[in-house]
């Protein structure tokens, strides 16, 4: 990355880490800017909107980084099935390595700000959909039906957001296992039938 361009990167990966751990209300500016070494004034020159400005970049920058790993994931196995499965057992892991204490940036920061924050809500959304359209193109390439597949695609993303609170709570990554168990159950009896649902 080449000059002060830089910064905005940092930032945002800055955000993206600290909302991830301790939340968008938790999480101050000057937080974001000590974490990131960059300098003040960088802040409001790529955010002039400020934090909410930089939590919905935040938000896209997650959500996109999701859907690259999840095009990755589908690039070495594209079953659909596998693919989940792989990829809640990767956010597992991943929370387990932090003590628990790393969430998503992208539900906490919804949940703290979208009723009030029609920016940061888009964002979501953005990100949301993007999951979506990765999890619906390897399901109907492996088989399920279009419409299926989009009830499917959501229903797995709430299934990977409600596990990662549960994980939390109960300091396990069994609510994740348990739930990919029966996404990929689903997907492999929707499969197999071949009906439109």
């Amino acid at each position: 990355m080449a000059g002060p361009r830089k910064h905005r990167e940092a930032l945002l990966d800055s955000a993206v880490t600290l909302f991830r751990k301790q939340g968008y209300a938790g999480t101050g500016l000057n937080q974001i800017l000590a974490h990131s070494g960059a300098p003040k004034g960088s802040l409001y020159h790529y955010f002039p909107d400020g934090k909410v400005g930089i939590g919905a970049e935040a938000v896209r920058r997650a959500g996109s980084r999701v859907a690259a790993t999840l095009r990755d994931l589908a690039a070495r196995d594209p079953d659909p099935a596998r693919l989940l499965t792989s990829y809640f057992d990767m956010v597992g892991v991943w929370i387990a390595e932090s003590d628990f204490h790393d969430g998503s940036p992208i539900a906490a920061t919804l949940l703290e700000t979208a009723a009030d924050n029609p920016g940061i809500r888009e964002a979501g959304a953005e990100a949301f959909h993007g999951w979506s359209v990765v999890l619906e193109e390897v399901m109907v390439a492996g088989g399920i039906d279009p419409a299926r597949s989009r009830r499917l695609a959501m229903l797995a993303i709430a299934a990977l957001e409600g596990a990662i609170v549960q994980s939390h709570v109960f300091r396990s990554r069994q609510p994740l296992t348990d739930a990919a168990a029966e996404i990929a159950a689903l997907l492999d009896a929707a499969r197999a039938s071949g009906q439109g649902g």
